[in-house]
């Protein structure tokens, strides 16, 4: 598979890894009482292990003669970076400005973008190796 190919294979990943996130945060904003912040806490670790499981199988096409578990570690390894670039640059947003507070869908977008390519390396090549 080329590296083109693998690349809009981990977008794809990661956009439904961002509907999970954006899903997760939204319904505990909206219906659990958390604040948009808090609701990160929740929302990222659910997004990191759904978006394990499919770039295990879809983008990296990993077979079962590779442990998921040293895996696993590893993408969560990776993904800490990447959730902690996330995390920054969405709470900065949220923080510097009331209207984004208000509508956290878009920094959480913003977010995301800023961290994509970090991930993306680091999975091709720690993660997947």
């Amino acid at each position: 598979m080329s590296d083109m190919s693998r690349f809009m294979r981990f977008g794809l990943v990661g956009a439904l890894g961002f509907v999970v996130d954006a899903g997760v945060m939204q319904l505990l904003v909206s219906f659990a009482g958390f604040g948009a912040i808090e609701a990160r806490a929740v929302s990222i670790p659910t997004a990191v292990f759904a978006t394990w499981l499919l770039n295990r199988s879809f983008t990296f096409g990993k077979t079962s003669d590779d442990p998921a578990l040293p895996s696993l570690i590893r993408y969560a390894a990776v993904s800490a970076g990447g959730a902690t670039i996330n995390f920054l640059v969405y709470t900065a947003l949220v923080l510097a400005s009331s209207m984004l507070a208000a509508q956290p869908m878009i920094p959480l977008a913003i977010a995301s973008i800023v961290a994509l390519v970090f991930n993306y390396l680091g999975s091709k090549h720690f993660a997947f190796r």
